[in-house]
C-alpha cells in the first residue's frame, strides 16, 4: 500500500526538482531589447499601416488587465508588429466554474509604415 503511494509521488516530484536545478544554474541574460507596443482603441487611416493579424491575449483566471498587457505586447512582437489597433479589453466568462470571469485583450497587430509618436496618435505604450 505504501509503495503504491510513494512511487507515483517520486515520479511527480523528480522532474520538478530536475527542472529547478537546470534553470537556476544558468544566468538569464536578455539579449534583445523589447521595443514598446502602441495600443490604439480606434482605427486610424489605412494608408499609414499594413495589417498583419488579429491577436488576443488572456489570463486563465480572474484578475486585472495590467497583468495581461505584457502578454499582448509579446504576441504583437512575435508577428513583427509595432502597433495594435482596434484595441479592446473585456472580462469574459471562462469554461470552468472557478474561472468565472477573466481579462481578455484583443486587437489587430499592424506594422506602421512611417515613424510615429504613440501619444500623438492617441495611443498608450506598453512593454
Amino acid at each position: 500500500m505504501k509503495l503504491s503511494f510513494i512511487l507515483p509521488a517520486l515520479f511527480l516530484v523528480f522532474p520538478l526538482t530536475t527542472y529547478a536545478q537546470e534553470t537556476t544554474s544558468q544566468p538569464q541574460i536578455q539579449t534583445t531589447a523589447n521595443p514598446p507596443i502602441c495600443l490604439i482603441e480606434g482605427t486610424p487611416s489605412a494608408e499609414h499601416y499594413k495589417s498583419i493579424k488579429r491577436i488576443k491575449a488572456a489570463k486563465g483566471t480572474y484578475g486585472g488587465f495590467e497583468e495581461v498587457k505584457p502578454k499582448l505586447a509579446n504576441v504583437a512582437r512575435k508577428y513583427g508588429a509595432d502597433v495594435v489597433i482596434n484595441y479592446h479589453q473585456s472580462q469574459r466568462f471562462g469554461f470552468w466554474p472557478w474561472r468565472i470571469v477573466r481579462p481578455v485583450l484583443t486587437g489587430t497587430a499592424v506594422k506602421w509604415n512611417t515613424p510615429f509618436n504613440c501619444a500623438a496618435l492617441g495611443g498608450k505604450e506598453i512593454r
